[in-house]
């Protein structure tokens, strides 16, 4: 189960956007029992390329919030879309998944207007730049 994994990159991503220092994948500070070797690969793979990808991934995610200037838009949405944006364009995740997962996040993690943001940064993603095939 990736679940506790995306939380895990979406934390990580979430500390880059303050720090602008890379998380050595020291994750003590996580529950490690709930993470497979698969999920440690899932994060480290994910969380390197969010890092690598970051101001391509920053600029993704500002076209697309038409009205928001990235720096007005919450970290913690921020984060969110930026794990999602990376997952779906650099996984072969379904696009639902992805999705859905983020959408969750927002619920668990940000306001209650974030989830409505979250899934429309996310649709008009799909619509305008995911490529299928």
């Amino acid at each position: 189960m990736r679940k506790y994994a995306r939380e895990v990159t979406f934390s990580l991503t979430f500390e880059y956007l303050f720090s602008k220092n890379v998380n050595s994948l020291d994750l003590d500070m996580f529950d490690s029992k709930k993470l497979t070797q698969d999920d440690f690969e899932y994060i480290k793979s994910t969380y390197g390329g969010i890092i690598e990808n970051f101001d391509q991934l920053m600029a993704t995610v500002g076209s697309l919030s038409k009205g928001f200037k990235l720096d007005r838009i919450f970290k913690v949405d921020l984060a969110i879309l930026m794990t999602a944006v990376y997952e779906l364009s650099h996984s072969d995740i379904p696009v639902e998944v992805c999705i859905n997962e983020a959408v969750e996040l927002a619920k668990r993690f940000s306001t209650e207007k974030s989830v409505g943001f979250v899934n429309g940064i996310l649709a008009e993603y799909v619509k305008n730049y995911k490529k299928e095939g």
